[in-house]
């Protein structure tokens, strides 16, 4: 039987069959419930009713930070997307998981517990970062340092990697949400308009994903209470993006400081990789090659990429080398 691979995100969350040829299936990791605990909708469905819910339902994501929120909803996440590949032979499929560098043995029983839950069999990890290496195709196995600034949604994740494990690694507090915070602090503050989340996020990916001058901002006058639009310049948001350079340069150097010297002399030649969500953050790459003075690299499809390693992690010769865990 063949097995399934999921990469847990904050923003979304992906899963894929191994050997697949498509790309691996993505639902918004959301899960809209009532206070009293019941299930009304998740992903996409649910992503829809943010900042829309009546009084008594709330639209959550069940992950932050690479970790589980809410073990409740985690379940009812996981248990749909099983759900979908129900009818396609996968009767209590063995998963394996793509698991961040750090967390703990209670993380990785509570991950796997919840995900037996909703119905998988066995499961097994791979290191989140091993997995984006083997996703890029980088020499992980070889004894060269390698550099992953991985930002996501909620934090960025800095790691060096050689001979296939991690040497250090360091998590900065900011990433693609500070973005989002900055946009509505923004329209509030210079423009007394309101913004959901939902649209400072499509905002942001407008400007700074897409490269366009300009973006209409819908939302509520503070001063009227009435709906009002206001045209935000890429230019506007841009300090944030300096501000989010700004930490993950800091975190580098933080890092950095304890590395032995060959390993930070392997990053003049290689450089830095950039990859995550916040790699499609157009201003962010040239910040950061400005403040480092070091080669940087970007992933181009960074949402494939995990999946993508895992694929290859199942390589009996590969998997071997990682030390993949059970639950």
């Amino acid at each position: 039987m063949r097995r399934l691979i999921f990469d847990f995100g904050s923003e979304n969350v992906r899963m894929g069959v191994e050997g697949g040829r498509r790309p691996p299936l993505s639902e918004p990791a959301v899960v809209a419930h009532r206070l009293t605990g019941d299930v009304v909708a998740v992903g996409e469905q649910a992503l829809r009713m943010i900042g829309r819910t009546p009084e008594g339902l709330e639209a959550e994501r069940p992950f932050v930070r690479g970790g589980v929120r809410s073990q409740r909803l985690a379940e009812a996440l996981l248990k749909h997307l099983l759900a979908r590949v129900g009818g396609h032979g996968f009767r209590r499929p063995e998963i394996w998981i793509a698991l961040a560098a750090g967390s703990s043995p209670i993380d990785r029983r509570g991950l796997g517990v919840l995900a037996q839950r909703a119905g998988a069999g066995r499961v097994r990890y791979c290191s989140l970062s091993a997995c984006r290496a083997l996703g890029l195709e980088l020499p992980l196995f070889q004894p060269t340092g390698t550099l992953l600034v991985d930002v996501g949604a909620s934090c960025t994740r800095i790691e060096l990697l050689s001979l296939g494990h991690s040497v250090a690694q360091l998590k900065v507090e900011m990433a693609g949400d500070h973005i989002d915070e900055a946009i509505t602090r923004l329209m509030r503050d210079r423009y007394n308009l309101m913004v959901g989340s939902a649209t400072a996020q499509s905002i942001k990916h407008a400007l700074l994903g897409q490269g366009s001058d300009e973006a209409i901002a819908n939302g509520r006058d503070l001063v009227t209470g009435l709906p009002q639009s206001v045209t935000l310049e890429r230019q506007e948001v841009l300090p944030a993006v300096e501000m989010l350079a700004d930490q993950i340069a800091h975190g580098v150097r933080e890092l950095l400081r304890d590395v032995s010297p060959e390993l930070v002399a392997d990053l003049a030649e290689h450089g830095i990789f950039l990859t995550g969500g916040g790699a499609r953050l157009a201003a962010l790459a040239p910040m950061l090659q400005d403040r480092l003075d070091l080669p940087l690299q970007l992933d181009v499809e960074p949402e494939q990429t995990i999946c993508k390693g895992l694929q290859l992690a199942l390589d009996p010769k590969n998997g071997q080398r990682l030390r993949l865990r059970s639950a």
